[in-house]
């Protein structure tokens, strides 16, 4: 016999409940409360369903699955026939609840060093002690934000700095946080942006990679060491931030990424330390679903999709972006192509208004995502994220009773009539709500008002008297009567009024209260839903017809595919070789497997080879710019300290830059990204390869020397940098060169150690300190020992001087002095001690350090015997290197072999790959380029550019792709001006701008540039 059956609605139920509740903790009573949801469909799983079942609740877990519908005695029974009970949703991405505010700090110029309170970090930017149950005050108001949605418990964190601290997951039930805490302590919090830390370092996206990377190896070191002596009998130092970081590899990070590019960076960088993580999302993974499907992370994927691009006139139809005019078409498709691709993913609301959570994954579900991967996203897979899963995410016994009642498919036209926290239920929607479908005419007095009332997500409406459109407040509905506030000053009644509503199927009636508490009773009528054509916040969500395309880098002239490798024969053409055979007339080359194989006359093609008929035209090595910024994120200095070893350039390629193509068109091949001369030593560089449409990975050119930049001059002095910037060691010239041995120094003492070290006994070993290892210590040893090249940024003829008899001291040689433009002064010296010259065509008096700059700085190094180049430095500049190199034969009448020499082989000398490319030679890699002309001419153009035998740029594919940008452009600008306002409903995306960049642009834009991008 059943001692409690309630078949009211279930309004009548949360009265009933709240009552118990109330007389429970008044009286203590702990008698267990048993309550039986009959006759409902379960969604016990993704996938996986159960009709006509009841599931048992006992206090604020599931008890037990019953699927004849036969409950036990005592049991509270609720009939749920013709509802679907589904698991509570998961959101693993918030703030939620907690109740912290870092305090400001005050800050006048640089601030190199915080106080170190209470055994934190020393960067302010790491605050990976916290942990953030500590900080728990659940809010009833901004529960209400998930709540209404169908979340049921949410995973969160303070979202500031670095390192963030570890999260928690709590229920959004409205109770002491002691009792809202499902997992005290789940994911470490991280991301590449410092936040609100007033400390300088880290600056740049780089820097930032630097301080976690670093962050890492210390927290190894001092957990592995902290309770051992160090050889002076000391021991460490307490360090709570490290000490939080104990076990890395069994702990769980949740990155914060912004961007796609910085969400492939933090993949590696995990991956890089076999760390277990999970990924925030942009909205862009469609774009790279390979690369991010190659790592084992989860993904935490926000539903922003973009804000239609402005357009107002041609003036700003020209300045929309083909990417931005993609992305706004491709985003709602992007959680389905994540899903088919088969990465685990959950759902937040981060980053969007609430209201806008169901409309937008409705509009996913349209453009392809099934319904069993968006209810994982919001159960299993978030709880898995959350460090939930053993007690939230299904209908299982065990589990929290934390559910969501709909009444049908929650996924189609299905609507929520309940939530349940913790086995009480919360938010309550009387099952009874046709009536509120209907939109109602009300007269007032004189006034006429339609009323219009949605209840997805939650409960909202309007009253519209011709074109205003007044929102309702503090809508309730309950058992027939609907409540609501709004304020009706425009229409002629005064202040806020109050109003009451009866809704039966002829009408309405009812009564407000006005401002001044007179009661106004007033009627109305049921009228006809009004038709519309907006049927989601983004129109219609069954349009799924795109006319954009998708390409890698899906920007502009990006590819379809990869370039295939090839196999060719080249006939007839003129062949600047850059190597002993000079200029070979009326010769062919043959490439097969990325590799030159024969030059010569008259060659016989083999079979399956392709020919090309390059009569009246120019062959020559790919050309190699041995100083570019090009091809980079997040800023090209981290200037915030003298010496930045540790950041690496490699660490922030950007493989969507234009810059690429732009080179490729050009006939560059080859190229060395370097770090900026805001410091004496620098961060270390990258030499790449445009192979345009591949991955940052794959731009890098393997097995490069590892080289560094170094700096001289006024920029590493901060002597252009503003008032601000006057405390910085070293302010002088004479103070460079001061740093410099101290760096050395320092270096050599840190190398002594870990030899010491590794002579000790084992025993003695593991009772010692091992010697703490620093990034930016290696990359300074690594120059010592010759391990890495030096490409030294300068100017004037005496700090050269300076160096080079500062590296004789110290026994290595430098590899490159970059811009040297008072090289021809020193020739000899440099001569003799080896060192290269890569240098400007015809920059000159533009600071005070390049006065002495001349045009015939190239003839008389290289007449000189140092061996010469050409760099860019410039974006723009990069694309005719081949003109930058004429130049000198103009100035000082160098031959053109050896003009041309000066961007080909000599470059790649300088950086040490000229085995594989920089001339044309057989068994090379194939890095070609075929021009019209004479390459040294002003008239030459490329026809095409090739690296390890795959063309990479064609003249007359890029003539096809100008046709087909423009189309798809005026396609999708169309779509844009035809689309309702609807359609162009979303956020706001962060433009992450790059600037065209050089050594001496000023600091502020570097500066500025890196806040942005991070």
């Amino acid at each position: 016999m059943r001692k409690h059956i309630i078949k009211a609605p279930i309004a009548l139920l949360s009265l009933l409940c709240s009552q118990a509740a109330l007389a429970n903790e008044q009286l203590t009573d702990n008698t267990p409360r048993l309550t039986a949801l009959t006759h409902a469909n379960l969604m016990l799983a993704p996938g996986k369903m159960l009709t006509n079942a009841t599931l048992l609740i006992k206090n604020n877990k599931i008890k037990e699955i019953i699927k004849d519908n036969d409950i036990p005695k005592g049991a509270l029974e609720i009939d749920l026939s013709g509802h679907t009970i589904y698991s509570g949703f998961i959101d693993p991405f918030t703030e939620y609840a907690i109740d912290f505010k870092r305090e400001a700090q005050d800050q006048s110029g640089p601030v190199y060093e915080i106080k170190r309170i209470g055994g934190n970090a020393s960067n302010g930017a790491i605050h990976s002690q916290m942990q953030w149950f500590n900080y728990v005050y659940p809010d009833k108001k901004e529960a209400k934000k998930w709540v209404n949605n169908g979340f049921t418990s949410v995973q969160s964190s303070y979202l500031d700095g670095i390192f963030r601290g570890q999260g928690v997951t709590i229920s959004l039930a409205d109770k002491k946080a002691n009792d809202v805490i499902y997992n005290a302590q789940t994911s470490q919090f991280i991301a590449f942006n410092k936040g609100s830390s007033v400390q300088d370092y880290p600056q740049s996206l780089m820097g930032s990679i630097a301080l976690i990377r670093q962050t890492f190896s210390d927290a190894k070191w001092y957990n592995e060491n902290r309770n051992k002596r160090s050889a002076d009998g000391k021991g460490l130092e307490f360090n709570i931030a490290l000490e939080r970081l104990e076990d890395l590899k069994k702990q769980h990070f949740i990155f914060d990424t912004k961007n796609l590019n910085n969400q492939l960076r933090a993949a590696q960088l995990l991956n890089e330390h076999e760390f277990s993580g999970s990924l925030i999302g942009n909205g862009h993974e469609y774009s790279r679903l390979a690369e991010l499907k190659s790592y084992p992370f989860s993904l935490v994927l926000p539903l922003n999709y973009p804000a239609a691009p402005e357009i107002t006139d041609g003036d700003s139809e020209r300045e929309i972006s083909l990417a931005s005019l993609r992305h706004w078409e491709r985003a709602p498709s992007n959680l389905a192509m994540v899903a088919n691709a088969k990465i685990p993913f959950a759902l937040t609301q981060y980053g969007i208004e609430s209201d806008k959570f169901w409309p937008r994954l409705k509009l996913a579900l349209a453009r392809g995502l099934s319904e069993e991967s968006a209810l994982a996203a919001l159960t299993t897979d978030a709880a898995e994220i959350s460090g939930i899963d053993h007690l939230a995410g299904k209908l299982e016994p065990g589990f929290m009773a934390d559910l969501v009642i709909t009444d049908g498919n929650i996924f189609d036209d299905g609507k929520i009539v309940s939530i349940w926290l913790q086995g009480e239920e919360q938010q309550v929607i009387n099952r009874n709500r046709a009536l509120l479908d209907s939109p109602y005419q009300l007269q007032i007095g004189e006034l006429t008002f339609d009323l219009n009332i949605s209840q997805s997500p939650s409960l909202s409406g309007t009253l519209s008297s011709g074109e205003n459109d007044i929102e309702l407040a503090n809508l309730d509905y309950q058992l027939g009567r609907l409540t609501f506030s709004a304020d009706l000053s425009d229409a002629g009644v005064n202040g806020i009024s109050r109003f009451t509503l009866w809704l039966d199927n002829q009408g309405v009636r009812g009564r407000l209260l006005d401002g001044n508490n007179q009661t106004i009773p007033f009627g109305g009528i049921k009228l006809e839903p009004i038709a519309t054509t907006d049927n989601s916040e983004n129109g219609d969500i069954n349009e799924v017809e795109l006319v954009s395309r998708q390409t890698t880098p899906n920007v502009a002239y990006g590819l379809n595919e990869q370039p295939k490798l090839a196999k060719v024969h080249i006939k007839n053409a003129t062949i600047w070789t850059s190597d002993k055979s000079g200029v070979l007339v009326n010769s062919d080359l043959i490439i097969a497997r990325g590799k030159i194989e024969q030059i010569g006359q008259n060659l016989k093609t083999p079979s399956n080879y392709t020919t090309i008929d390059a009569t009246g035209k120019y062959l020559t090595a790919g050309i190699i710019d041995e100083h570019s910024h090009i091809a980079l994120n997040g800023g090209t200095n981290e200037g915030t300290d003298a010496i930045t070893s540790e950041v690496r350039i490699g660490d922030v390629i950007n493989p969507d830059d234009i810059a690429i193509y732009r080179g490729l068109a050009g006939g560059v091949t080859t190229a060395q990204i370097l770090h900026g001369s805001a410091n004496p030593i620098g961060g270390q560089a990258q030499i790449i390869q445009l192979k345009w449409g591949d991955n940052a990975e794959a731009l890098k050119f393997n097995g490069a020397p590892a080289s560094i930049k170094f700096a001289l001059g006024e920029n590493v002095k901060q002597s252009n940098w503003g008032d601000d910037y006057t405390r910085r060691f070293p302010q002088s010239r004479i103070g460079v060169k001061s740093l410099f041995s101290e760096a050395f120094n320092e270096a050599l003492t840190y190398r002594k150690a870990q030899a010491d070290y590794k002579k000790m006994r084992s025993s003695e070993r593991r009772r010692t300190v091992a010697p703490q290892y620093n990034y930016r210590l290696e990359a300074v040893a690594e120059v010592l020992e010759q391990t890495r090249n030096i490409h030294i940024h300068s100017y004037v003829q005496s700090e050269i001087l300076m160096f080079l008899r500062l590296a004789e001291a110290y026994n290595f040689k430098v590899s490159t002095f970059t811009h040297i433009l008072e090289g021809y002064k020193v020739a000899d010296e440099m001569a003799k001690h080896g060192a290269h010259a890569s240098t400007f065509s015809d920059w000159w008096a533009y600071k005070f350090e390049v006065y002495d700059a001349i045009p015939q700085n190239t003839c008389l190094m290289q007449d000189k015997g140092v061996l010469t180049s050409i760099n860019s430095d410039d974006y723009e500049m990069q694309r005719r290197l081949n003109q930058e190199a004429a130049k000198s034969m103009m100035y000082c009448g160098m031959s053109a072999e050896d003009a041309w020499k000066m961007i080909t082989i000599n470059p790649a000398i300088q950086l040490g790959i000229e085995e594989q490319v920089g001339s044309l030679v057989e068994g090379k890699q194939a890095d070609i380029v075929l021009w019209d002309n004479a390459p040294l001419s002003v008239y030459a153009k490329v026809d095409s550019t090739w690296i390890s035998g795959r063309r990479y740029f064609s003249r007359e594919q890029d003539k096809i792709a100008q046709l087909d940008v423009a189309n798809e452009r005026a396609a999708l600008i169309q779509k844009v001006l035809l689309s309702d306002d609807a359609h162009k409903q979303g956020e706001t995306p962060m433009e992450l701008t790059e600037p065209e960049w050089h050594c001496d642009t000023h600091f502020n834009a570097w500066q500025q540039s890196a806040k942005g991008a991070l």
